[in-house]
């Protein structure tokens, strides 16, 4: 090994110069591009796949066309209905921000849409209202990703026979914004009376 090392020294070096370059990258691009996990929308965007996708954008979040078609039509959903979402943001222009943080917070949210119920062509921007004005926007939390999953399995001896075999219970928590999961599990084999501890990644 110590052979192999130096005589690959300069591939090694190299190859660890741009790992640590490209980390570096990542957490200055990070630090200089924050995610924005709220997004302000007018209600006619909010209620399209493309808006819930420039919403997902700005907070980073991975979704795919199907979970912003469905989160789009949730919206659009509520709004039809004649219903309010789930979170009604009342406070003034100066808090605004700071409350819609908290309420997306609060939800568990991936990320977060704000309209104005009382414009829906327009895009409220709250950092050109005095300070002072009271405002009431509508917030759409979207969970794109559940934080844990829990998973149960269930194997019977065979087809014809539906004793059991093996069962299992693993809980999984979410480890990144585009929806991998590491999780502990433990299994039971009836036949061999024996416990089996798991390891699990899920994506």
């Amino acid at each position: 090994m110590i052979n192999f090392i130096k005589g690959h020294k300069k591939i090694i070096i190299g190859a660890l110069t741009i790992i640590i370059l490209g980390i570096s990258a990542y957490f200055i691009y990070q630090h200089f591009h924050p995610a924005q996990p709220v997004t302000n929308e007018s209600q006619q965007q909010a209620e399209t796949p493309a808006g819930v996708e420039n919403a997902a954008t700005n907070a980073d979040v991975e979704i795919s066309s199907d979970q912003a078609k469905e989160a789009a039509s949730q919206i659009k959903y509520i709004v039809s209905s004649g219903q309010q979402p789930q979170y009604v943001v009342y406070t003034t222009a100066s808090a605004a921000p700071a409350a819609e943080k908290v309420a997306q917070e609060k939800a568990n949210a991936d990320f977060s849409i704000v309209t104005d119920p009382a414009n829906s062509t327009e895009t409220v921007d709250t950092s050109k209202l005095p300070s002072d004005t009271q405002i009431s926007l509508n917030q759409y939390n979207v969970q794109a990703y559940k934080k844990v999953l829990h998973t149960v399995s269930y194997a019977p001896k065979a087809i014809d026979n539906p004793s059991p075999k093996e069962v299992g219970y693993s809980v999984s928590r979410k480890i990144t914004k585009g929806g991998q999961y590491l999780g502990v599990g433990v299994d039971y084999n009836f036949d061999d009376k024996a416990t089996m501890v798991k390891l699990e990644y899920t994506w």
